[in-house]
């Protein structure tokens, strides 16, 4: 892809020190996640308008988990407006780029893609900020590795600012970390899962165990599974075992479980 930008030196008014306030998003501007039982348990979907969280069961669903946040930015209308994919240098060399065909496959528009690679992870939540500000975004993901200490309370409660102010759906992917307390209005942890094969021993579609952790709203914690069906742009609901189960924390799995933010 020839959308990158290269960030070295990014200053942003939004990150001043002291440059945000508690903020309520609006719950009626929900995005759904296609799956019915899913969004019935999700109550219409996750807030559009608001920041969201993606972290891998294990160290080796970090790319699960990157898979699922864009493809739930791909649940957006196209209208016009793009999707932006910010890392630092740590990430790119962690996971790579994007790949234009694979994108096609899933659905999704590369030419819609927006690829901001930053220098640094403080430079990459620069341009996340920014990026969601600004009128181009219809969705803006951040990949971060590790248990970045940039990345707390003050810096996502900015984020979410900003996010309810402009209406873009913000999605934060946090590989090989450990939950820590945030503003994000959702949390989820990740996990590929094996999928059906298709007619002629074709690759089955892609699919996720999904559990999220935390609500903002209240909205107990839970585990399905769903698939992603490219044509349709959606995810679908497939049965667990016993159908839907409650999320078992313990440890550092989700100390926000225990702690409010």
């Amino acid at each position: 892809m020839n959308n990158e930008v290269i960030l070295s030196d990014i200053s942003s008014p939004l990150l001043a020190r002291g440059n945000w306030r508690e903020y309520q998003p609006n719950k009626q501007d929900l995005l759904p996640v296609g799956a019915p039982a899913v969004d019935d348990r999700l109550q219409g979907g996750i807030v559009r308008n608001g920041l969201h969280e993606f972290f891998g069961a294990q160290k080796g669903d970090a790319i699960a988990a990157a898979a699922f946040a864009l493809l739930l930015a791909l649940r957006l209308p196209e209208l016009g407006a793009r999707i932006f994919w910010i890392s630092g240098d740590k990430e790119r060399q962690g996971s790579g780029r994007l790949y234009p065909p694979g994108l096609a496959e899933l659905g999704g528009n590369p030419a819609k893609m927006i690829l901001v690679q930053a220098a640094n992870l403080r430079d990459a939540l620069r341009a996340t900020a920014d990026s969601i500000r600004s009128k181009a975004a219809g969705a803006v993901i951040l990949e971060a590795q590790g248990n970045a200490k940039l990345i707390d309370l003050t810096s996502t409660r900015r984020l979410a600012l900003a996010a309810a102010e402009s209406g873009v759906l913000a999605l934060l992917v946090r590989g090989d970390a450990v939950p820590m307390p945030s503003a994000a209005s959702t949390r989820w942890q990740i996990r590929s899962a094996p999928s059906l094969p298709l007619p002629g021993n074709a690759p089955g579609l892609a699919t996720f165990d999904i559990s999220l952790l935390r609500h903002r709203g209240g909205i107990a914690p839970f585990t399905a599974k769903v698939t992603w069906d490219h044509a349709t742009r959606s995810f679908h609901d497939t049965p667990l075992s016993g159908g839907f189960s409650t999320v078992v924390t313990g440890g550092e799995a989700d100390p926000e479980l225990r702690i409010q933010a």
